[in-house]
């Protein structure tokens, strides 16, 4: 079992990196140092992406974080491209409702082979606050 924290977190210091952005955080470590770690030892190439900002969850995810709480299957966008455009790459999640847990498959654009990073099982109760709360407080 793993566990989900989401929390919108300050952007940075210049134009392009200011603006709030959805941090997801599995086991209290942030999803892109998972990210990192797991192209490293596979000998990736970084895609460097980074948390969505508010208005990129409002485009490219908010349906699909909706339909997530509600228990029905959802692929979520979590991390996008630094250069700004989250079509360029991107790192998201298929989620599933097994019984009292949510499954994610970890997959990414371009095509990558993320099946050794997780799969992460939440369960139910908790991943729904936490998917309620963030989309609350957006």
């Amino acid at each position: 079992m793993n566990s989900l924290t989401l929390c919108w977190q300050a952007g940075g210091q210049d134009a392009e990196a200011s603006g709030r952005r959805l941090q997801v955080l599995v086991d209290d470590q942030p999803l892109t140092a998972w990210v990192r770690d797991y192209e490293l030892a596979c000998d990736y190439h970084p895609f460097a992406e980074d948390f969505l900002l508010a208005a990129d969850v409002d485009w490219y995810s908010l349906t699909s974080w909706q339909r997530s709480a509600q228990g029905q299957a959802a692929r979520l966008i979590l991390l996008g491209c630094r250069c700004g455009d989250v079509d360029c790459s991107q790192l998201y999640a298929d989620t599933q409702l097994c019984g009292d847990w949510v499954l994610w498959r970890i997959g990414g654009w371009p095509q990558r082979d993320y099946r050794g990073l997780g799969p992460f099982w939440f369960e139910w109760q908790a991943y729904r606050q936490q998917v309620q709360g963030a989309l609350e407080s957006r």
